[in-house]
């Protein structure tokens, strides 16, 4: 990492086993997560500005990281200056950020992704696209042919008067959505599978975390027959009301909504649910084993339900773990001294 966040020229090497990065708070450790997510996503979890990892002090940051994945290696380069655009590289090439997306998968359990429970409709429509993305390649095809005409559409609602030009576009956004809900359903029927699984193996009576999603239109004449009726509506937010970028999804606790009835508690232990449940799915159906990154995980929860987090995770798993100190580590049963384990301390002016 250089000039990204508070780190002006940081090298770490991960051990394949649990990893422990402490230290002081503002010492860089959510940051390394953050570079993390990035080279692995195309995007920070922490902004949606990516102008915003430089360092105060300098006009670009650039962060490079080296992966293995079933023994091939990747290096991935990510450099963002304060008057260009960002450039993103796999082994020297240029590439997309959507490039990136299932390459070396990653799940975060980190305060940011509370909105995922706490958040809006567009924040668990976008957690659920990304995560069905990792795990489908053809799904992340599917949606990004949508996106595209999708945009085109709205681009007319900006500019056109009348309806006849938009219509030409309803038959190809309609059969695109078609397909996305189609390969949508199915990879979210086999999510839940995985939740429902993962929230038996809490081994807790009345611990219980589903989600419930929305019907959608079956076929094209329906989609078409529904954006029809929203034209005007849409002509006047100039944007398109129909399709699978308005689709609404919830999450459930014990049959009761958890964006509106939830607590704290019930709020933190789903997201873990979800997490666990995510890592379990992309295993499965990618064959690849996630890197796991837990944020700051000991602070944020109880000794119960962190110790829970740890006896789910499995063991030959990558992990990655912020903390200020070894102490709770060292009480959850972490053997640091082993081989595959290792430990990482940074400091604040965050040299190593």
């Amino acid at each position: 990492m250089v000039n990204f966040r508070s780190h002006e020229r940081t090298a770490l090497t991960f051990s394949p086993g649990v990893n422990v990065i402490w230290g002081e708070n503002g010492s860089g450790k959510t940051s390394i997560l953050e570079a993390i997510y990035l080279l692995s996503l195309g995007r920070s979890f922490k902004t949606s500005r990516a102008l915003e990892t430089i360092n105060h002090n300098a006009n670009e940051t650039l962060v490079e990281g080296l992966f293995t994945i079933n023994r091939e290696h990747e290096t991935i380069c990510f450099a963002q200056s304060k008057e260009a655009r960002r450039k993103i590289k796999i082994n020297g090439v240029d590439v997309k950020a959507r490039d990136l997306i299932g390459k070396n998968p990653i799940v975060l359990l980190s305060p940011e992704e509370q909105k995922i429970t706490k958040g809006f409709p567009g924040d668990r429509r976008k957690y659920l696209d990304k995560l069905y993305a990792t795990v489908s390649n053809k799904y992340l095809k599917t949606l990004t042919a949508y996106t595209r005409i999708l945009k085109q559409r709205n681009a007319l609602l900006k500019t056109e008067k009348t309806e006849p030009t938009l219509l030409v576009w309803d038959e190809q956004l309609a059969e695109a959505a078609v397909k996305v809900w189609s390969e949508k359903k199915e990879l979210c029927q086999k999510f839940k599978l995985f939740l429902k699984e993962i929230s038996k193996s809490y081994g807790q009576p009345g611990v219980s975390v589903i989600l419930k999603t929305k019907q959608a239109p079956a076929e094209k004449k329906e989609i078409i027959e529904e954006l029809k009726k929203a034209i005007k509506k849409d002509f006047l937010r100039k944007r398109t009301s129909v399709g699978p970028h308005t689709d609404g999804a919830d999450f459930y606790y014990e049959n009761q909504a958890l964006k509106r009835y939830g607590s704290q508690g019930e709020h933190k232990i789903s997201l873990i649910l979800i997490k666990l449940a995510e890592y379990a799915f992309i295993k499965t159906e990618t064959g690849k084993t996630p890197t796991l990154l837990l944020d700051d995980l000991f602070a944020k929860l109880d000794f119960e339900r962190s110790d829970a987090v740890l006896a789910l995770l499995e063991k030959k798993a990558q992990t990655i773990i912020t903390n200020t100190d070894l102490v709770d580590i060292e009480r959850h049963g972490i053997d640091l001294n082993k081989p595959e384990n290792k430990q990482l301390h940074l400091e604040r002016s965050c040299k190593n």
